[in-house]
């Protein structure tokens, strides 16, 4: 007893009708693929923007601090090498700039005010019998620096930092000038301590 043998052409025929079934799949896929890789690039894509514009404004921040620190300095040098003790403001424009988008800092520094004056217990300029006025003091300035970051004309502040520093000096003479701030509230009103 032989058992019946199928012919080649019908072993063929479901395998056919499998792979004609099957043949849009492939196609699905790549494109899925595609859609999948296309998603991820473009969120990439937006990642890398968002680091760069942070960047950028923590470069702009960063600058505006130190014209804020650079003030600061300033008045604690006018102070000291030529007892100015008066509110100034200064305006930085930055070199290199792109024509039409100068950029400029300002940086408005309030005086520098006495907030502590106390005798040099430890200046041996004070000692009995050298000087016996006993001028020279230990005092203490507060001054704001306030710093603002322009582009071109417009007046919008791009960023704006605030600073406050507190100063001490010993040995030193007291000088009536600095006191004036006391009576004048808008100066006054410069210090933020």
């Amino acid at each position: 007893m032989s058992q019946p043998r199928l012919s080649t052409s019908a072993s063929r025929s479901p395998r056919r009708a499998a792979a004609r079934g099957e043949s849009g799949s492939a196609y699905i896929l790549v494109l899925l693929a595609l859609v999948v890789l296309t998603i991820m690039g473009l969120s990439l894509a937006f990642m890398t923007q968002t680091e760069v514009q942070i960047g950028s404004n923590d470069r702009v921040i960063s600058r505006v601090f130190y014209a804020a620190e650079s003030g600061i300095a300033a008045a604690a040098s006018k102070a000291i090498v030529s007892a100015d003790y008066d509110a100034h403001t200064y305006v930085f424009k930055e070199p290199g700039t792109v024509p039409g988008l100068d950029f400029k800092s300002s940086v408005d520094v309030s005086p520098v005010l006495p907030i502590l004056d106390s005798p040099c217990n430890l200046c041996e300029i004070n000692n009995a019998g050298t000087y016996s006025e006993k001028s020279y003091r230990k005092i203490n300035h507060a001054v704001t620096a306030v710093a603002t970051r322009y582009a071109g004309s417009d007046t919008t502040p791009l960023a704006q930092k605030t600073l406050t520093a507190m100063i001490e000096v010993q040995p030193w003479k007291a000088a009536t000038e600095a006191y004036k701030p006391i009576d004048d509230p808008v100066q006054l009103a410069k210090i933020k301590f």
